[in-house]
C-alpha cells in the first residue's frame, strides 16, 4: 500500500490530506485565524502561580494569559505527580507515562 501525506499551507489556512493508493482517506482543514477553539492543544509557560486559587496563569501565545485551575488537570493528576516524583528520585525502575490518559483544559 502506497501512502502519501500532502500539506498545503497558505495565507488562508492549512489543508492536510492523507492518500492511500492515490485515494483520499482523510482531509483536515484549518482556517488561518488568530482565535482559539475548544480542543486546541497548546504549549505554554507558567507565568504566575496563584496558591489561593489553586491555579496558574499560563502564557500560550495570546494577548491574555490562560487560566489553568488544578481541577482542570484531570482526575489522574495526583497519581501522575506521585509517579513522576518516584521516577525522578529513582525509586522505580522505568518511567513510562503510557498508562496515563491526561487531558488538560485551559480557560481563556
Amino acid at each position: 500500500m502506497e501512502r502519501e501525506f500532502i500539506i498545503d499551507a497558505n495565507s488562508a489556512g492549512v489543508a492536510i490530506a492523507l492518500l492511500e493508493d492515490k485515494a483520499l482517506v482523510e482531509l483536515q482543514r484549518e482556517k488561518s485565524n488568530k482565535k482559539y477553539s475548544v480542543g486546541d492543544v497548546y504549549l505554554g509557560k507558567v507565568r504566575k502561580i496563584m496558591p489561593g486559587l489553586n491555579a496558574a496563569f499560563v502564557n500560550v501565545g495570546y494577548e491574555k494569559d490562560a487560566f489553568l485551575h488544578y481541577l482542570d488537570l484531570g482526575h489522574n493528576v495526583r497519581s501522575l505527580n506521585k509517579y513522576t516524583r518516584l521516577g525522578i528520585s529513582n525509586k522505580i525502575e522505568s518511567l513510562s507515562l503510557s498508562d496515563f490518559n491526561l487531558v488538560i483544559i485551559i480557560r481563556f
